[in-house]
């Protein structure tokens, strides 16, 4: 089983999950934002959570996240992360949060 964490109730899983619906990708790459030297993961997942809300999805799989150094930047490093949006049916979604805080 892949990598799986829970983050403002959206699943974030490091792979495929044989029982989701797979949506749209999306992506978030705060390298042209103001300030980027001072984003961490946290504010990535934050991007990518309001996505999947806005779109009524429960989950990213095949998450993949990073940090990128800019050579001409002021900022000279920024995180970035991307993955498919999808959906988990209720009883699974449980399951995994529940094995998830062990």
């Amino acid at each position: 089983m892949a990598y799986t964490v829970i983050y403002n109730d959206i699943i974030f899983i490091e792979g495929d999950h044989p029982k989701a619906s797979r949506g749209p990708f999306v992506k978030c790459d705060l390298s042209f934002k103001f300030g980027a030297h001072l984003k961490s993961l946290r504010d990535v997942k934050d991007n990518l959570v309001e996505q999947a809300k806005a779109k009524g999805y429960n989950a990213i799989l095949d998450f993949t996240y990073g940090q990128k150094s800019r050579w001409l930047a002021i900022d000279d490093v920024a995180f970035w992360g991307k993955g498919y949006l999808a959906n988990i049916s209720q009883d699974v979604y449980n399951e995994l949060c529940e094995t998830a805080a062990k």
